[in-house]
C-alpha cells in the first residue's frame, strides 16, 4: 500500500499508521512538504512509530508543494492531509493534484479548519486572515474547503462533517472525512 501525506511536516500521523489494526504489513509513505527542516523531525517519528508497530512504514520524505505533487499518476492508494489544505497556494489545484496521483477507488483521507457555517463567526475569520497568513505560515482562516472537496466534480464519493472543537476559537470550524477517487 502507498500513501501519500501532504503536509506531511513531522509525521505526526506516523504512530497512527503502525498501529492499524487492519490492513497491510507494510506501508510505503512518501512525505511531501516544503519545509525540508521538519524532515529530521519526521524520521525520528517514524523510526519511533516502526519500534513496535504492527505495520512496518517504509518511508520518503520529498521536499514539495500539494500543487505539483512529485509522484507518477495513479500511484497512491490514499492520500492524507491534517490541517494543510489551509496554507497551499491553490487549493483547486491541489485537489486535482490529490486526484491526479490516487488510484481508481483510492482514497483522499482529510481533516482541516474552515470558514464557519455561522455568519458572524465567518466574518471574524475573514478579517483576521490577513494576519493569520503572515504570522502561521500561509494558514488561511476564510477557505471553505468541503465546497471545493465537494463541489470540484474529480472524487466519485465525498462523506465528511462539519463539526466545531470547544477552546479552539478561530480553528475551532473544521471538516473531516474521506473522498473517493
Amino acid at each position: 500500500m502507498t500513501v501519500c501525506e501532504i503536509g506531511a511536516g513531522s509525521a505526526p500521523n506516523a504512530r497512527y499508521y503502525a498501529n492499524a489494526s487492519r490492513g497491510p504489513e507494510t506501508m510505503d509513505w512518501v512525505g511531501v512538504d516544503p519545509n525540508d527542516s521538519m524532515r529530521a523531525y519526521a524520521e525520528e517519528n517514524v523510526a519511533a512509530a516502526n519500534d513496535g508497530g504492527r505495520v512496518k512504514i517504509n518511508a520518503r520524505y520529498v521536499h514539495g508543494v500539494g500543487e505539483a505533487l512529485p509522484l507518477p499518476d495513479a500511484s497512491a492508494d490514499a492520500v492524507v492531509s491534517t490541517l494543510t489544505l489551509c496554507s497551499v497556494l491553490d487549493q483547486g489545484r491541489t485537489l486535482r493534484e490529490i486526484r491526479r496521483v490516487l488510484k481508481p477507488g483510492g482514497k483522499f483521507l482529510f481533516l482541516e479548519h474552515v470558514l464557519s457555517r455561522d455568519p458572524s463567526f465567518a466574518r471574524l475569520q475573514i478579517a483576521l486572515t490577513p494576519m493569520q497568513i503572515s504570522v502561521a505560515d500561509g494558514c488561511h482562516l476564510d477557505r471553505r474547503t468541503l465546497d471545493e472537496i465537494e463541489d470540484g466534480g474529480l472524487f466519485s464519493s465525498v462523506n465528511a462533517e462539519y463539526y466545531e472543537l470547544d477552546g479552539f476559537w478561530v480553528i475551532a470550524p473544521q471538516v473531516a472525512g474521506i473522498a473517493v477517487a
